[in-house]
């Protein structure tokens, strides 16, 4: 069914391939739309395109042949394990804001089979943004950060303890807003400087709340009051600086940053994952631990030579070559055999790689 895309909705997945004067689709046919993937078609201006709506056969398109890559069973399996996390976040943040207490046992298992699975397969770990929802961002950034800090933590060596630790006080790093008044966490015009700094006194309630948790590691809970501390002295609540953030509450704090970032909130648009690790290169390079924001980085933006990508004017590449100081802007071919040098085309980026590839 040809739906306009002012109607289109993350999710829904294209019946055909969306073809522009090219001799290749720039969006291919059984993809599953997100965010990005909308705003990229009215960048070109497209009206309309053919999608699979709800009340057509959803087991037959998933596993037709034009769409098995697209719906292979471990996309199906990550999406319904996402959806089962977050529903489970959503209820116990209902429970705090109605006065009753974090039951950490319950958020272990809320959040452990979502997180072994990405443990277990981790290039499902990018899809975690394209999940999130405007209207739910908070639910969404939860599950998200949770997920992200406990695969920083597995690639940066810790043991499966502290790796879970690191889950769940990402997780739970923004619990602290189930106190505040819902009208501000909802409001879609700018905060005043009173609203902000009420938003920023989250740690501290969420500190308080998980404080006297036994499950909860020490280290875990200096993460949620820490969370927005940075290595320069910029962040919040204390402004505490260098060595005396702890080590969990710089990876929840990269993961935070990096995840809102990537999604749609009410005041800035998704970016792409090779743009926002230039962002963090770039801008926030003296906010956090480098050897942390590698560990991100390997994981989100790891590219080699042979791997396919999509450049940020639709154009599809192969990798040719990475430099290590340029981990995000390598050599490239198009399919017409011309090589493009991303350091020096500062007006492309990769909108995001698609495995490996033979051009």
């Amino acid at each position: 069914m040809h739906v306009s895309i002012e109607d289109l909705k993350p999710g829904w997945q294209l019946k055909e391939g969306v073809i522009v004067g090219t001799n290749h689709p720039i969006i291919k046919e059984g993809t599953v739309l997100t965010e990005q993937h909308i705003r990229f078609l009215k960048a070109f201006s497209i009206s309309s395109v053919d999608v699979v709506l709800e009340t057509e056969d959803p087991i037959s398109t998933i596993y037709s042949s034009a769409s098995l890559n697209a719906f292979s069973p471990i996309v199906v399996k990550t999406e319904q394990l996402y959806y089962k996390t977050l529903k489970g976040i959503k209820e116990e943040f209902q429970k705090w804001q109605s006065g009753m207490n974090v039951e950490i046992a319950r958020m272990r298992t809320i959040i452990l089979p979502l997180l072994d699975y990405i443990l277990e397969n981790p290039e499902q770990l990018e899809r975690l943004s394209s999940f999130s929802r405007k209207d739910e961002y908070l639910f969404h950034h939860m599950a998200a950060v949770g997920i992200l800090s406990g695969a920083i933590a597995k690639k940066m060596n810790y043991e499966k303890g502290m790796i879970v630790q690191s889950a769940l006080s990402g997780l739970l790093a923004d619990c602290g807003m189930s106190k505040i008044n819902s009208s501000l966490l909802n409001k879609s015009t700018a905060l005043t400087e009173q609203e902000y700094k009420e938003i920023q006194n989250h740690p501290i309630v969420g500190y308080k709340m998980v404080k006297d948790l036994k499950l909860l590691k020490a280290e875990a809970k200096l993460a949620i009051y820490q969370h927005h501390e940075r290595l320069d002295g910029s962040g919040y609540p204390a402004g505490a600086k260098g060595s005396k953030i702890h080590a969990l509450a710089q990876i929840v704090g990269l993961a935070d940053t990096y995840h809102a970032l990537t999604t749609d909130r009410l005041f800035q648009g998704a970016q792409s994952a090779f743009k926002v690790v230039e962002i963090i290169q770039q801008d926030l390079f003296e906010k956090f631990d480098l050897s942390i924001m590698n560990a991100l980085f390997s994981l989100v933006a790891e590219l080699a030579p042979g791997t396919a990508v999509t450049l940020s004017d639709g154009r599809e590449a192969k990798v040719l070559f990475v430099q290590q100081m340029h981990r995000t802007r390598p050599l490239v071919q198009l399919h017409n055999g011309e090589v493009l040098d991303l350091v020096k085309r500062r007006d492309l980026y990769i909108e995001n790689s698609v495995g490996k590839t033979v051009i």
